[in-house]
């Protein structure tokens, strides 16, 4: 049975950064463990066992605030974003997922910088998912908090603050994203559209097509 795993390794090409060369007279293999993986050495051939890749998501699985772990996974995963995979797309799912449960405004960014990188199509095979987290106003959404910030139209229930500001403000973060998310439907167009509009009422910084949006959203 074919190594798939291995295989991919081998594709993704992460190498030692310097030419290993065993002790004289060593016999059997030698274990390298480096930034970029994890490596088997012997008769001069060196073969990855874990890369940079398998560090990145490995951690992520364990503590989603752990993305910055391993940065030349992610790296990576952002360079070749455009032959991302379904798995890719899942895993990647589950760790902005985390990020939000765990208030991490910093790795809910990283997320949706790869998401946003991904094809429009792959995105479009887990539109019930990407509603589902993207449908929140708490986390597209960014107030300011000052004494005049009046309450009552902001969403019921807790609102993570980051320092001076409420929400993970995500559509300010990620505009890219949000853009190719209102090209999956229009029901994702609408949400999109709204949570534009409400980002100019509050002064968000939207790029123009993002404002092009929300003006073609009034009645």
């Amino acid at each position: 049975m074919p190594d798939d795993e291995g295989e991919e390794r081998r594709k993704r090409g992460f190498r030692p950064s310097f030419e290993y060369r065993q002790p004289e007279g060593s016999k059997g293999k030698s274990f390298i463990l480096i930034p970029e993986g994890a490596f088997t050495a012997e008769n001069g051939a060196v073969t990855p066992i874990a890369d940079a890749v398998d560090f990145f998501w490995t951690a992520v699985a364990a503590d989603p605030r752990r993305w910055n772990a391993s940065l030349k996974g992610y790296d990576w995963l952002l360079a070749h974003a455009a032959y991302a995979s379904r798995e890719d797309l899942r895993r990647t799912l589950g760790w902005l997922e985390g990020a939000i449960s765990l208030r991490d405004r910093a790795g809910a960014v990283a997320a949706c910088r790869y998401l946003a990188a991904m094809p429009l199509v792959l995105l479009a095979s887990d539109h019930g998912r990407l509603s589902a987290i993207f449908n929140s106003r708490k986390v597209g959404m960014v107030w300011q908090i000052t004494p005049f910030l009046d309450k009552t139209p902001l969403p019921s229930g807790p609102i993570p603050k980051f320092g001076e500001e409420a929400g993970f403000g995500l559509i300010r973060s990620s505009p890219e994203l949000y853009l190719k998310l209102a090209m999956l439907s229009p029901e994702m167009e609408s949400i999109v559209s709204l949570l534009a509009a409400e980002a100019i009422r509050y002064n968000v910084s939207l790029p123009p097509p993002l404002v092009t949006l929300a003006q073609a959203d009034r009645p």
